[in-house]
């Protein structure tokens, strides 16, 4: 207990002296690997080596390449045009195009603050010019953001695979069930409030719906569409791995890119370079995380918390409560890959020693990550959506996403409750 109190206050100092995450994690890794042994050290040359290494990691750098793609492309304007003429007339309106777009755009992209940042920039300017409710308006945008984490392709769910050593396939199955039942709360949510009251989100009494625009709107869809269907598709039934699925993504991204006359050598540069600094952000963070698990293992710790949760009387639920509520507040400050990465290497053997699946604690780690981002003061969408309207305030983003907060609650209670809705899926494929 003295050595991982000592070990946290060594992260919360470099965090507070404004260190980047990869190296407060990395040094403090190292650390405390040569306070226990220096002849120690060898063996995270060998963890820098299998992680850089790791065949699963290949994913990423494609997703992210692929989201890159398709956000630069100004696909996701045509896009949520097109959603909007279908979902205008539904009481809600526009608000429900927010989540359906973010749903969507969160399957070709990975990221929570990109699918915030570009479905908000496509539809802001058009609620505001309908007079929408923007305290709702932003907290539907922020809050459908967060699914950039959990629908499949998710970064996170892949990153927490290769850490724990988890199947990124069997992640990405069971994230869809829990993905779907959020996204019907979040509608069901919106189609309430604007039922209650119709002045949060009016109807454009001039647009008129014809059979010929929606078949034309189905056209703007089908590029979009046809990405994810090949990308979880072929996960999904099995014909390709998640790296092979991120490589086709990656591939159709650049033909629909070209297909819309947006992709040229000036684009092609920003994309690839966005690309390399996320990629390289995400792998030194990673390579940080495992340095820190090696210090923890090297210590021995793990088989310490074993016998420190063996040793304690009160049920797994109250222990699991703990860690969520841990999990709850750290997200209000610290960012949801670096939280997760921080923290695995300490939660993760509770959670399995409390008897608790794997599989099913990333979907839930997720859920919980997903909140800390619509949580001020450090809720990274938050910031987003701000940052994309300067006009807008903070604290009205914030409330407004406050209520999507309770319904991410709801999931996770469900999910400890009746923990088959993640696991279901992909043991019933993997069977």
């Amino acid at each position: 207990m003295t050595v991982i109190l000592l070990m946290g206050a060594t992260l919360v100092l470099l965090l507070a002296a404004g260190f980047p995450i990869a190296l407060v994690l990395g040094t403090t890794g190292v650390v405390w690997t040569f306070i226990y042994n220096p002849n120690a050290l060898s063996g995270i040359a060998h963890t820098v080596f299998n992680t850089s290494a790791s065949e699963a990691l290949i994913a990423v750098p494609l997703f992210v390449l692929m989201g890159q793609m398709v956000q630069h492309s100004m696909v996701s304007q045509r896009f949520y045009q097109a959603v909007a003429v279908w979902l205008r007339r539904v009481p809600g309106g526009l608000l429900h195009a927010n989540i359906a777009v973010c749903s969507v755009f969160s399957a070709v992209n990975g990221s929570s603050v990109a699918t915030a940042a570009t479905v908000a920039s496509a539809a802001l300017p058009s609620m505001v010019r309908h007079k929408y409710d923007l305290r709702l308006a932003t907290g539907t945008l922020a809050a459908g953001g967060t699914l950039g984490i959990l629908i499949p392709p998710s970064i996170p769910l892949i990153v927490y695979g290769s850490v724990a050593q988890e199947s990124i396939g069997k992640l990405f199955m069971a994230a869809l069930v829990p993905a779907l039942v959020l996204v019907i709360l979040f509608h069901a949510y919106i189609f309430i409030r604007a039922v209650r009251d119709p002045a949060v989100a009016p109807s454009d009494p001039a647009a008129k719906t014809g059979a010929g625009e929606l078949l034309r709107s189905l056209g703007a869809m089908l590029p979009v569409m046809t990405i994810i269907v090949a990308v979880l598709g072929g996960i999904y039934t099995g014909w390709t791995t998640s790296t092979e699925a991120a490589a086709v993504g990656a591939f159709m991204s650049m033909l629909v890119a070209a297909g819309y006359r947006a992709l040229s050598l000036k684009m092609l540069r920003t994309v690839l370079t966005e690309t390399v600094m996320l990629t390289a952000m995400i792998f030194f963070i990673v390579i940080g995380a495992q340095i820190f698990s090696y210090a923890i293992y090297t210590w021995g710790l793990n088989s310490e918390i074993a016998r420190f949760i063996d040793a304690l009387s009160y049920p797994r639920v109250v222990v699991f409560a703990i860690i969520v509520l841990v999990y709850l507040v750290l997200g209000m400050f610290v960012d949801a890959l670096s939280l997760m990465l921080m923290t695995i290497g300490v939660v993760l053997p509770i959670i399995v020693k409390l008897g608790y699946d794997p599989i099913w604690f990333g979907i839930v780690l997720v859920l919980l990550l997903e909140i800390g981002l619509i949580t001020p003061p450090v809720g990274m969408n938050l910031f987003t959506i701000k940052a994309v309207s300067p006009d807008l305030k903070l604290s009205d983003v914030a409330l407004g996403s406050l209520p999507f907060v309770a319904m991410m609650l709801v999931v996770v209670g469900l999910l400890v409750a009746f923990p088959q809705i993640a696991l279901w899926l992909p043991f019933r494929v993997g069977s």
